[in-house]
């Protein structure tokens, strides 16, 4: 184990949705003590901190933190950990139904409390696990943004006042959170407080990714979550001058996630990498910005003749 924390290691181990593994590995270094801690305080001690001043919505996202302890730290089967979840709702809203399923329960009584309160809901799952964004203003803006397959005008809707912005950012207190994504409308929805509108974290890593995922959607309405982002990690691959990404995603990669479209795409591109260049993992980390940029244009050509191919008949 190396001496020096690398929040790529820590931030991959989370992404991935393993919050044991990443509490491991903070406690090897004496100076991360204080958000070691933290981690205790919430994921072992289950002092859950309140997230709204209203009694009602704090008792519905105390139960989404439940849920993220017993999936995330203590590794209980998913549907499981779900099915204790929805139980947990049953009772606090009084309901007999024992059939009721989960996503009629959110799109209900859950989504109506916040709703009564001024807040917009938005619920299901998100790389395979549950966990939503709540809400409280909406701004809109029309950006132009060039993809490799060509450029057109785009909307985004900048969302601001939230309480709720799904399981990356609770259990990473806030340091990696889901920054935008697309319901298939065609319009991008984006976190506003995540933002410098300058730098390429929107200009790339948000509205090149999502305007991606809204151009294949339009194309392929039944692309996969794990081909939908990995063609939108290769577009961030391509158009990231300032940043080496690849590091990231590397750490990112996960075969074994079979629900999870991130870690799986990446694990796809860290693959790719490896076969195009002959290399493993460790030496991709010293490619450079135009290499990583040239083997990534390489990628999304073939991922456009594959799309092509696999829905000539669409």
């Amino acid at each position: 184990m190396e001496n020096v924390f690398d929040k790529a290691i820590f931030h991959g181990c989370l992404i991935k949705g393993d919050v044991a593994g990443a509490m491991q590995y903070l406690a090897h270094f004496p100076e991360q003590a204080e958000l070691y801690q933290r981690y205790v305080s919430v994921f072992e001690k289950e002092a859950y901190p309140a997230l709204s001043a209203d009694a009602r919505l704090n008792a519905i996202l105390t139960i989404y933190q439940k849920y993220y302890r017993d999936v995330f730290y203590l590794h209980r089967d998913a549907e499981q950990a779900a099915e204790a979840m929805k139980d947990r709702f049953r009772r606090l809203f009084g309901l007999d139904d024992a059939d009721m399923q989960l996503g009629a329960l959110e799109k209900g009584p859950v989504a109506g409390a916040f709703e009564e309160k001024g807040y917009h809901f938005l619920g299901g799952k998100t790389g395979g696990h549950w966990g939503p964004y709540i809400w409280k203003t909406i701004e809109s803006k029309t950006f132009e943004v060039e993809l490799p397959d060509g450029r057109q005008p785009y909307l985004v809707r900048f969302l601001d006042g939230f309480l709720s912005k799904g399981w990356y950012d609770a259990v990473s207190f806030g340091a990696i959170s889901t920054g935008g994504w697309t319901d298939g409308d065609g319009v991008i929805q984006c976190v506003k407080s995540s933002y410098d509108l300058e730098a390429e974290s929107f200009t790339v890593s948000l509205l090149k990714h999502e305007a991606q995922h809204v151009m294949d959607l339009s194309r392929y309405p039944h692309m996969s979550s794990e081909e939908l982002e990995y063609r939108a990690k290769l577009v961030e691959l391509i158009y990231s001058s300032k940043r080496n990404l690849l590091r990231q995603f590397i750490q990112e990669a996960d075969d074994s996630e079979e629900d999870n479209g991130h870690s799986l795409a990446a694990d796809r591109i860290k693959k790719g990498f490896e076969n195009k260049l002959r290399m493993d993992g460790g030496q991709l980390s010293n490619l450079s910005i135009a290499d990583i940029q040239r083997v990534s244009k390489a990628l999304f050509a073939e991922s456009n003749e594959a799309m092509r191919t696999e829905y000539a008949g669409d």
